[in-house]
């Protein structure tokens, strides 16, 4: 690419553009001669043809996201505990998870750092504001990823299929818990889709869950600051874990990060198994 260095914006579109003129059968030279008259861009196609094969990207290797368990684990703590930040001046695209669990952060930013193929883990923050740990790290493709997720999370399916339990490991260290009492293992969500989601990805562990949708009241007290919220949403909905073979199987293929959370768990198994 000659001229004038290109915001990340501009850039990530021109490989999108490459990456589809490509997907409809055109020449690498024919791809270069319609994006020179399209954007005023000239695009050697011996580079055409590396982003195609996936040996260069325009945002460098600092920017890849790594397909892998640490990733499934990355989406599904942020589908519960996430959020997104961007600042178009630097160019910093921001994935951040925010918890009351330093365990939890800890393995999120360890994960974190694995799928985007950094050496050195993201290290927990804690917020005096917010009174709660924090981790943020940087990635103009995961942010691009996440961002359309929160419209649609079934767009994530694919890195998150290939590894259900890590997936469903995140997804329950942010947003599960264990009633021994009740002899159940639950997942809540505001958004229906989350829930279903994650249900697909249990059952192809083989473990069998149910869906129970509930009314919620109109407002709630925080309790960092005490004041009084009106929720976002109507409803939410329950994914619950019941049963002996279920409960036994989320034990010994997800579990949890979170040793009060895993020791709930451990006192729900040593019940079943009559110790």
């Amino acid at each position: 690419m000659r001229g004038k260095r290109r915001s990340v914006r501009e850039r990530l579109r021109l490989y999108d553009e490459v990456t589809r003129l490509k997907k409809l059968g055109l020449g690498y030279k024919r791809i270069a001669g319609i994006i020179e008259e399209r954007y005023s861009v000239r695009l050697n196609p011996s580079m055409i043809c590396n982003w195609v094969r996936g040996r260069y990207h325009p945002l460098g290797r600092c920017n890849r996201i790594v397909e892998g368990p640490g990733l499934a684990y990355v989406i599904g703590g942020w589908l519960g505990d996430g959020s997104l930040n961007e600042d178009s001046n630097s160019y910093k695209y921001c994935i951040r998870l925010s918890c009351e669990d330093y365990d939890f952060a800890e393995e999120w930013g360890r994960c974190l750092a694995e799928a985007l193929g950094r050496s050195r883990p993201y290290v927990p923050r804690w917020d005096d504001n917010d009174q709660r740990w924090v981790v943020r790290g940087t990635s103009v493709p995961l942010y691009g990823l996440l961002k359309s997720a929160r419209e649609d999370p079934w767009t994530l399916t694919p890195y998150l299929e290939k590894y259900p339990a890590q997936a469903c490991k995140g997804f329950f260290d942010a947003e599960g818990w264990v009633n021994v009492e009740r002899y159940m293992v639950v997942a809540g969500s505001t958004n229906p889709d989350n829930i279903c989601l994650f249900e697909k990805l249990l059952r192809k562990l083989d473990i069998d869950c149910r869906r129970h949708k509930c009314r919620q009241s109109e407002t709630l007290i925080s309790p960092r600051d005490g004041k009084l919220y009106r929720r976002n949403s109507e409803f939410i909905m329950y994914l619950a874990i019941y049963g002996k073979d279920n409960i036994l199987r989320f034990a010994d293929k997800v579990s949890f990060t979170i040793a009060r959370k895993r020791a709930a768990l451990m006192e729900l198994v040593r019940k079943y198994r009559g110790y």
